[in-house]
């Protein structure tokens, strides 16, 4: 299942994730996957479930949305190559929208879930990251 990765280029999705930064943090994304992990598990349980990785989902797309358009375009992600965003676009219109983005990258959490128990553990997240690097 590295659809999405395919999708968004050199890096995995949860590696774009952590590039990407967010919105609280302002003067950049974190430096380290931990870091990341870290504040994303806003219940502190040791895993991202879910909905925490939706509102990083989510945090990502407006981050990354620079003209505040409601959608993403191929120069808003330039890890993507032009036929893999395509893929992701389900109406193939050049843009994607939040929801298309988040359903693209849920494909990506399903795939690191390896033990298959709907959260993610900061060593599958790393596995994944560099299983799936170029």
């Amino acid at each position: 299942m590295r659809t999405v990765y395919r999708c968004l280029g050199a890096t995995s999705v949860l590696g774009l994730l952590l590039l990407a930064g967010s919105a609280t943090a302002q003067t950049g994304p974190p430096a380290t996957l931990k870091e990341w992990f870290l504040l994303r598990d806003t219940n502190g349980d040791g895993k991202i479930d879910r909905a925490e990785f939706q509102n990083a989902i989510v945090e990502g797309f407006y981050f990354r949305d620079k003209s505040k358009s409601g959608y993403l375009t191929i120069e808003e992600l330039p890890e993507a190559s032009p036929e893999a965003f395509k893929a992701a676009s389900r109406t193939r219109d050049k843009r994607l929208t939040l929801d298309e983005y988040v359903n693209a990258l849920f494909k990506d959490f399903a795939a690191a879930d390896t033990n298959g128990d709907g959260n993610l553990t900061i060593e599958e997240i790393d596995v994944y990251i560099r299983t799936n690097r170029r």
